[in-house]
């Protein structure tokens, strides 16, 4: 995925966050495409977690959410999982549906605005 659709997913390059995530192969990285655009890119771990995943705001956030479950899912995962943002409503209602549940509640507090919760999903709160 080059810098330009990064940019329009989250408002902002974060290049060196990418080269970490695939730098230690522990996470394979995956653009998720519709008709001539970028609907979003997930990384997920050979042990099931999905994280991060952005959504293009346009795209079709439910789509986009079950591709990558797919995508971290073929590589047989006895377990998967993913932080959901509770602003992210429509992946939540979706992820519950689908039989994922709440294990451990975060609350994240910033004095600066980061990115839309609602299309992006993190890996892990300290890497924020």
């Amino acid at each position: 995925m080059d810098g330009r659709d990064r940019r329009e997913l989250l408002g902002f390059r974060r290049d060196m966050h990418h080269r970490f995530l695939l730098g230690g192969g522990a996470a394979h990285a995956v653009q998720i495409d519709r008709a001539c655009s970028t609907a979003g890119y997930t990384y997920f771990s050979a042990e099931g977690h999905v994280g991060p995943l952005a959504i293009a705001p346009d795209a079709d956030a439910k789509a986009v959410v079950i591709m990558a479950l797919r995508c971290a899912l073929d590589g047989g995962p006895s377990r998967v999982s993913m932080i959901v943002p509770g602003r992210a409503d429509v992946v939540m209602q979706a992820v519950l549906a689908l039989g994922f549940r709440i294990e451990e509640p975060y609350v994240r507090m910033a004095s600066q605005p980061f990115c839309n919760w609602g299309n992006y999903l993190p890996r892990a709160p300290g890497l924020l």
